[in-house]
């Protein structure tokens, strides 16, 4: 079972990687031009990695108590799959989404603080 648990922990990783990569992506998508593309898919990433930082880090000293870190985690994973779906890859979404819910409600479920 440990061995399913640090599996958990690295699916957990992947997501929020996953989450970076298509925030960039929906941000360049959202520019008009070349320079609003290129400035969209380095702020809008960077949006979510100062959120993540400050509210669901391990060593944050303003991180949120469960359940609401469990609440925003998913809320950042939904919106990994909006900007999955918005871009044009419905697969990616639905992926996304089937694997965040698992992966996030095995964690709270199993209580791993990551």
């Amino acid at each position: 079972m440990n061995f399913i648990k640090q599996i958990n922990l690295l699916v957990s990783f992947l997501l929020e990687m996953g989450l970076i990569i298509l925030a960039g992506l929906w941000g360049f998508e959202q520019g008009e031009s070349i320079l609003m593309r290129y400035v969209l898919a380095v702020a809008v990433p960077a949006v979510i990695i100062l959120l993540w930082g400050v509210w669901a880090a391990p060593k944050s000293k303003r991180r949120l108590k469960n359940p609401l870190r469990t609440i925003f985690k998913l809320t950042m994973m939904a919106l990994a799959v909006y900007f999955a779906y918005s871009t044009g890859h419905p697969v990616w979404a639905l992926s996304f989404a089937v694997i965040s819910i698992l992966n996030v409600s095995l964690a709270y479920f199993w209580k791993q603080d990551y």
